[in-house]
């Protein structure tokens, strides 16, 4: 990439995505463009990104597009299709199937959109596992999106976009020969760039109920996007996929850490009543009556501690993660700041 060259960051308000444009703005790219869904999140971010130019658009509709990807070299996605419509995994499956390739097909009919870097998850690779003794998972894994019972809409909707993508890519429809690379990040920590937060910390902790304790493997947002920028650069990276992992934790060490370093009273305005967590041993014995059940061979080796991500590709690596208890402190600080303002940015 040259400094001049047009770079679109799809989905710039996300919390992968605005962290690309932060640290691109601040390595001299200077034709940056963000599209985005959220007309108070792109306003709000263009205060501290006043270089980036915003377009509203949407994944799936054409609206926008042509005007978005006109003389685009460079294009990181971080979004999705979405329809209010969908009823099952599988709809929400379709649906961003029908985004990706109608977004690829614009990307080629632009004549000018040479790399595409399309960020999706661990949950494309390590589930739906039918092997029960298969604890080790590289990017030549792909999660089994036909199989019966996945808990998670994303095991499912995700794999069916990436496999999309992977097809139009690797097809005739790809005329100009659009390289692509995937990158497929952990659990995603680390304090936001913007007043909105969407860090994994909330996600899992909050909310006064029971849960089992786990493995779990993470990553700072901010090396997240370093490793998206990385991957844009690299042309080993070409029609590759890659874990983004920096780190293998539990929960209940990440709330330990958290209830170490913060005041009960800090803890409940971030989380609330936060989790009570039950020991992984426990927790599986009880699982013991259903262990033919998708659940039960995906998450019952996590809460034993036996699921291993090995990447093929240690090369993409090439810079130091951030060390994750600055992670979780930074996230948790973060968090506090923009309590206040958070809601004010929900759609």
């Amino acid at each position: 990439m040259e400094p001049n060259d047009k770079i679109v960051i799809i989905g710039v308000t996300g919390y992968i995505g605005a962290w690309i444009a932060k640290q691109l703005t601040d390595m001299g790219y200077n034709h940056i463009v963000g599209t985005y869904r959220n007309e108070a999140k792109a306003q709000q971010l263009q205060t501290l990104l006043p270089n980036v130019n915003f377009y509203k658009a949407n994944i799936g509709e054409t609206e926008n597009w042509h005007e978005v990807l006109r003389e685009a070299k460079w294009i990181f996605n971080q979004g999705s299709g979405f329809s209010p419509n969908d009823k099952t995994f599988k709809d929400r499956g379709r649906t961003k199937q029908k985004g990706i390739r109608l977004l690829l097909q614009l990307a080629v009919d632009s004549g000018s959109v040479k790399k595409f870097v399309h960020t999706t998850a661990e949950s494309t690779i390590a589930y739906g596992n039918e092997d029960p003794s298969k604890t080790t998972f590289t990017e030549d894994d792909w999660t089994n999106e036909d199989r019966g019972g996945l808990f998670d809409h994303n095991m499912v909707s995700k794999t069916m976009e990436e496999r999309a993508a992977w097809s139009f890519i690797q097809s005739h429809e790809n005329i100009s020969n659009i390289i692509m690379t995937t990158i497929h990040p952990t659990h995603v920590m680390g304090p936001s760039f913007v007043p909105w937060h969407n860090d994994m910390i909330y996600a899992m902790l909050r909310g006064d109920r029971a849960m089992a304790d786990s493995q779990l493997y993470g990553v700072d947002v901010r090396d997240a996007a370093a490793m998206n920028i990385t991957l844009m650069k690299s042309t080993a990276a070409n029609g590759k996929r890659h874990f983004a992992s920096a780190f293998k934790s539990t929960y209940s060490t990440l709330l330990n850490l958290i209830k170490e370093q913060f005041t009960d009273e800090q803890i409940k305005t971030v989380l609330g009543d936060a989790a009570r967590i039950i020991p992984g041993n426990d927790a599986a014995d009880l699982l013991g009556h259903c262990h033919s059940t998708s659940y039960y061979q995906d998450m019952v080796p996590r809460m034993l501690n036996r699921v291993v991500y090995k990447t093929n590709h240690p090369e993409a690596y090439a810079y130091e993660y951030t060390e994750p208890n600055t992670t979780v402190i930074q996230a948790m600080e973060k968090m506090l700041k923009d309590k206040n303002n958070y809601t004010k940015f929900q759609t």
